[in-house]
């Protein structure tokens, strides 16, 4: 196998993450790039560790996440456990808690020091952040609220009266070609719904301003991965830690606002290259952000000059 190489892509959250602070831009897409392997030198490699730190939230939302492709995916295989009801709520519960212990702990006893892609590493332990006494308590409370609102919200019951072959994606990573450009924006959960074609985003966090530009990119994704017509794509967000949670279509960006928010984030990035050609950045075009309250809680404060 041939050495991996760093290409240029785009997502929404890497846009997110350039125009917050350069610095940490570069570190988390260039410098941190070949950290895994055995032969990285200890800069490289301390940072391919930094990349990999994941904040209590985020960590959170990810068991989330892998809960509920769990029960989707488990509605559409044979098991034999498994009854016509599928995964029950309880079940649900009780793989989330199972996680959630299993990774807390592993990022307690730094078990990413062994394998760093393979166990948590919490920003809040590598940092020695104080943390409340039953913070864990807490986080269960999160995940606890989150799958019952799932689960209320009847999608596990809508699950069963699904074809399968209407089933078009669950929480995969996938890409699609803009202007020559990877990009990278996949729903949590696509299916078709008639004439519709509806594709889901979980949220497990507050609402955003952005939400409905990051959202509307999911139609550029499956205009052009199944060749759907936009008029019949339906992008639903769902806020499951909210109080009272609701199946709501969005009003989409008008793609034109989505392409060129796209177009000029891309020029933005390139022009941070010294060689765009070979995905080649100059560090000196890439200072430190000057809204010091994202210092606080970045990953990279470490080896950030800043700190």
């Amino acid at each position: 196998m041939g050495k991996l190489k760093n290409k240029f892509s785009w997502s929404f959250s890497r846009s997110q993450l350039f125009n917050g602070c350069k610095r940490a831009y570069f570190y988390n897409y260039y410098a941190s790039w070949g950290g895994w392997e055995k032969a990285a030198d200890e800069q490289t490699r301390k940072i391919y560790i930094l990349k990999n730190v994941r904040n209590i939230d985020a960590w959170v939302g990810d068991i989330i996440h892998q809960v509920i492709k769990w029960v989707i995916e488990c509605s559409f295989i044979t098991l034999p456990w498994k009854t016509e009801q599928g995964i029950t709520y309880e079940e649900a519960l009780n793989k989330a808690k199972q996680m959630l212990i299993k990774t807390w702990e592993q990022s307690r006893s730094c078990g990413w020091k062994d394998n760093v892609k393979q166990n948590l590493n919490l920003f809040e332990h590598y940092y020695n952040v104080p943390l409340e006494q039953d913070v864990l308590k807490q986080k269960l409370q999160k995940v606890t609220k989150s799958l019952t609102n799932f689960y209320k919200l009847g999608i596990p019951d809508k699950l069963r009266s699904i074809n399968k072959d209407n089933i078009l994606s669950v929480d995969s990573l996938d890409s699609f070609i803009f202007k020559d450009i990877e990009v990278y924006s996949v729903p949590d959960f696509a299916l078709k719904d008639g004439d519709d074609y509806v594709l889901y985003d979980w949220k497990t966090g507050k609402r955003s301003d952005k939400d409905a530009l990051q959202l509307s990119l999911y139609i550029l994704y499956a205009s052009g991965k199944w060749k759907l017509k936009p008029e019949n794509i339906k992008i639903v967000p769902v806020y499951l830690n909210e109080d009272a949670p609701q199946i709501e279509f969005i009003n989409n960006v008008p793609l034109v606002e989505v392409q060129e928010y796209m177009l000029k984030s891309i020029s933005d990035m390139k022009e941070v290259l010294s060689d765009p050609a070979n995905n080649i950045i100059d560090i000196k075009l890439c200072p430190v952000t000057q809204e010091t309250w994202r210092c606080k809680n970045c990953k990279f404060k470490e080896v950030c000059p800043k700190n």
